[in-house]
């Protein structure tokens, strides 16, 4: 079984080069001047993207942090290609590996997604087929792939599942959370696909979960060469996995940039307070901080001349 072997005696794996080619430097993912609008609360609508730009390069993981509505978890879905009908494009691209991912029909994008790209949510709901075991879901997707080779045991080994036997006979909507994602990271590298976008993973995780989740992910980053894309609603322990953080408000991109250089000095004083909000660093306050409405008008001014001015990818 390949399992998330890259290198074998010092040479790359040949199955590993022959399903992930080598790009040069190009990056795996392009958004260009990404602008949507999105159904507000009273049926108006309003801007759910603000121009966004940015790369992503194979092998390494880049994070968009931000609070609810910001727009993180609709960038996701709209690399993912499940938004959904009413959200509008106004203006931008989305390539990957050269192909213009919004001049694709919704079927060419479905059957990029699972293959290609792999999508993975914070819910449960939709992430996989109901009424099945895992061992029956585990052995059609090991049939549907070109990685075919080893058997389901060591495949869930692979992902950290040590006690493979008592998961294979369970039900998939009757699997706990942290396995559920275990599982679904491991389809990802079944399914040999570049990019993984991660929306919302680490929500709802203990400390314990999510560094166990944080770690298989820089795991599959490192020994499959994916692309990943993660979202967030703290900027708490980015610092230990992230090449690269991008803070957003209002739907557009506050500040980015090399991880360290974000959380150890920001621009705005909207990231410091944010990162300060986090309930699990401040639990043992007896009052938890909040952003200040400075701190959000300054926010405010920036994304806005921002959405104005040229945009700059990062």
């Amino acid at each position: 079984m390949e399992g998330f072997r890259r290198v074998e005696n010092g040479e790359p794996d040949p199955d590993y080069l022959m399903m992930n080619p080598v790009q040069g430097n190009a990056p795996l993912l392009e958004v260009r001047e990404l602008s949507v609008e999105i159904p507000g609360v009273l049926g108006e609508r309003r801007i759910g993207l603000r121009r966004v730009s940015f790369d992503l390069h194979s092998s390494e993981i880049l994070v968009f942090a931000g609070e609810e509505g910001a727009g993180a978890s609709l960038l996701a879905k709209m690399v993912a290609g499940v938004a959904g009908p009413q959200v509008r494009v106004m203006g931008g691209v989305i390539v990957f590996e050269g192909r213009e991912l919004l001049a694709m029909s919704a079927l060419e994008r479905s059957k990029l997604r699972g293959a290609e790209i792999s999508f993975i949510c914070g819910g449960r709901e939709g992430q996989l087929p109901p009424g099945q075991t895992v061992k029956r879901w585990l052995r059609d997707s090991l049939k549907n792939s070109r990685r075919s080779s080893g058997d389901e045991s060591e495949w869930m080994h692979s992902v950290g599942i040590v006690e493979p036997e008592s998961v294979l006979p369970m039900l998939t909507e009757d699997l706990p959370v942290m396995m559920l994602r275990r599982l679904l990271v491991m389809a990802a590298v079944i399914s040999g696909s570049r990019l993984l976008i991660c929306d919302k993973v680490l929500q709802g995780l203990d400390r314990i979960a999510e560094a166990q989740l944080i770690e298989l992910l820089s795991q599959v980053r490192e020994s499959q060469g994916m692309g990943i894309l993660l979202t967030t609603g703290s900027l708490r322990g980015v610092g230990r996995f992230a090449d690269r953080v991008a803070v957003m408000f209002d739907g557009g991109v506050l500040e980015s940039g090399e991880t360290g250089a974000v959380l150890d000095n920001p621009r705005y004083s909207y990231t410091r307070e944010f990162h300060a909000c986090d309930p699990r660093i401040t639990q043992s306050l007896s009052v938890l901080p909040t952003i200040s409405r400075e701190a959000v008008r300054q926010a405010e001014r920036a994304v806005h001349e921002s959405d104005q001015s040229q945009s700059v990818s990062f």
